[in-house]
């Protein structure tokens, strides 16, 4: 650890010189032989215990874990590549909403009801707030994006008192 001229923290730096000055005191014996060779011979001993008792081995236990594991990680990463591959379903796709869509879709000035705001708590207060939206994150809210070349929108969105959005309308 090197220190400067400006170091502000005292503690710092008394720390430092004392461990510095710890090690240069401080002799490491040289390893040995003999006793590695001991202490290898008892864990090996060690692990060797459940076989000389007549049980299964320890580390057949890991070896399953382990696939266990390697198997869940692979079904997962199956259902999230099926989750990409497939197309995104829009709004209009559902039954109840294509009914609607096909007579006269929402107006402009309509809110929509944001997916999966239904299975939240009931909005005991709310707030109104107008933001820039990004058209790639209309579908998400249940809103089809304008036909045209723009990136971004004026939205308003009801928030709940949980902050989480409840129904969103485009503003012209």
């Amino acid at each position: 650890m090197t220190t400067t001229d400006d170091d502000s923290n005292i503690d710092d730096l008394a720390l430092a010189l004392a461990l510095r000055r710890l090690d240069e005191v401080s002799v490491v014996p040289p390893p040995e032989p003999a006793r590695e060779a001991a202490l290898m011979a008892a864990f090996d001993a060690h692990r060797l215990a459940p076989l000389a008792q007549g049980r299964r081995r320890v580390e057949t236990r890991g070896r399953w874990d382990y696939w266990g594991m390697a198997g869940l990680a692979a079904a997962a990463a199956v259902l999230i590549a099926i989750g990409i591959g497939s197309p995104p379903r829009s709004p209009a796709t559902s039954p109840a909403l294509s009914e609607r869509s096909e007579s006269k879709g929402p107006s402009p000035s309509e809110f929509v009801m944001v997916p999966g705001a239904m299975a939240l708590p009931e909005i005991e207060s709310g707030s109104l707030v107008r933001i820039d939206l990004p058209v790639s994150a209309l579908p998400a809210l249940g809103v089809m994006p304008p036909s045209g070349a723009v990136a971004r929108v004026k939205a308003d969105l009801i928030l709940g008192q949980d902050g989480l959005p409840r129904a969103v309308r485009l503003v012209n």
